[in-house]
């Protein structure tokens, strides 16, 4: 089984929104250009290379509002 069918398995959402430079200085990324994030609450998971880097942090990804229910 290839990783990323295993991540899509385990519950991860293709990350679609933009990633800032600070996370790929912080994994010393030297293919960015190859970079796939994958995401599920609390983690983030790139499937781009074989060091497949992962972190619980969202710094340096971009947030999204989601709608809420205003009583």
């Amino acid at each position: 089984m290839k990783f990323v069918e295993y991540i899509r398995k385990e519950g991860y959402r293709r990350f679609r929104g933009a990633v800032g430079d600070s996370v790929y200085e912080y994994f010393q990324c030297e293919c960015s250009d190859r970079a796939v994030w994958y995401f599920k609450e609390g983690s983030y998971q790139c499937v781009g290379c074989k060091e497949q880097c992962e972190t619980d942090s969202s710094e340096g990804f971009q947030l999204f509002l989601t709608d809420m229910d205003e009583s």
